[in-house]
């Protein structure tokens, strides 16, 4: 797809070093409330050295301290993901690997070992991989920080590239509860219920965030955009798409609207002004389908089939593309001796 801000407290912190390496073993060195004296100052004094060897770029040495503190205490997920960083910095990728997927195994919330491992897995070019642990890291974060609007989004749009599009809509439609000024996400639920199919609803969506905000250049192309494919609306349609590009005329999503609107009302010389205006901003396998579509009309096969495959490098995927493109480019094939029409003149 193609979007809070949270305050801090100012906290002093104390300048005594004994009192920082108490709070040190407090927070990520639980067990060692239930160690002997003489085991507490091996693991303190271990884990200090590590974190020393570290600072000075001394890895091997760092390792070595680190695996010492995690011999006194295996079950401290914080010693291990110090282990896997080292790791990482010896090039020890699959061992790294290896230690983050224990913390997990260990400590499941851990976020800080899933971030680890996405790193990782996008190093390595794990993708399957990395995208499961992505998605498991946000669902996760959002589970412990409902109310951060950012996570939320974040994994919402993880849902959208999953094509989970009830997930998506379910945490727009929460944020937007919460945030009924925040347009950017209305706008953005509206056009999760187009992709799912409820055009009628995303229209209501925008219409409503252009009673409230008559400025948002998304809402006013993707109204004007949707208006225009429905065939409906089109003079209402081409002013809402001219007033987008007062505010972003190099825009080529949106100069591709616009011609999208003269192509639909046959003001075909127009249209190719703006499509190629718009393909000369932003290569994107739909205005390269419009375009294709445009020459179809003015009978120029050959330019349509030229559109139709750069569209289909762009998106292999593309039904449309390759069902145009077989069915044209055999057509191109026949010799044929007919002459093109007039272009439509506008007014």
């Amino acid at each position: 797809m193609e979007r809070t801000k949270t305050s801090r407290r100012n906290f002093k912190i104390p300048k005594n070093k004994a009192f920082l390496s108490f709070i040190l073993i407090i927070l990520f060195l639980p067990a060692a409330f239930s160690l002997s004296k003489d085991k507490l100052s091996t693991l303190y004094g271990s884990y200090l050295k590590g974190l020393s060897y570290f600072n000075e770029g001394k890895y091997k040495e760092a390792l070595s301290a680190f695996k010492k503190a995690k011999s006194i205490d295996p079950a401290s997920s914080y010693i291990r993901i110090k282990i896997a960083f080292v790791l990482v910095r010896l090039g020890k990728l699959d061992e790294a690997e290896k230690e983050l997927k224990e913390v997990k195994k260990l400590d499941p919330n851990n976020l800080e070992a899933s971030l680890g491992l996405i790193f990782l897995y996008s190093y390595l070019g794990k993708n399957k991989e990395l995208e499961e642990e992505y998605g498991d890291f946000l669902e996760k974060a959002h589970a412990l920080r409902p109310e951060d609007t950012k996570i939320s989004e974040y994994l919402a749009q993880f849902y959208f590239y999953k094509k989970e599009l009830d997930k998506a809509i379910t945490l727009y439609e929460a944020i937007v509860k919460l945030h009924p000024d925040y347009f950017d996400a209305r706008y953005l639920l509206g056009y999760l219920y187009d992709e799912k199919g409820e055009r009628n609803r995303a229209i209501q969506i925008w219409n409503g965030i252009l009673k409230d905000n008559p400025d948002h250049v998304d809402t006013l192309n993707a109204l004007g955009y949707v208006y225009a494919e429905e065939g409906i609306e089109l003079d209402k349609a081409e002013e809402m798409i001219k007033k987008a590009l007062e505010k972003d005329p190099d825009n080529g999503a949106y100069l591709d609207s616009l011609g999208w609107v003269y192509f639909k009302r046959k003001e075909y010389t127009k249209a190719e002004e703006y499509l190629k205006r718009a393909i000369s901003n932003h290569k994107d396998p739909v205005i390269y389908e419009h375009l294709g579509d445009l020459y179809i009309q003015l009978n120029d096969t050959k330019n349509a089939v030229d559109y139709y495959k750069k569209g289909l490098e762009l998106n292999p995927e593309s039904k449309s593309l390759k069902e145009k493109l077989s069915k044209y480019e055999e057509k191109n094939k026949e010799p044929k001796e007919e002459s093109k029409p007039d272009k439509k003149v506008d007014n």
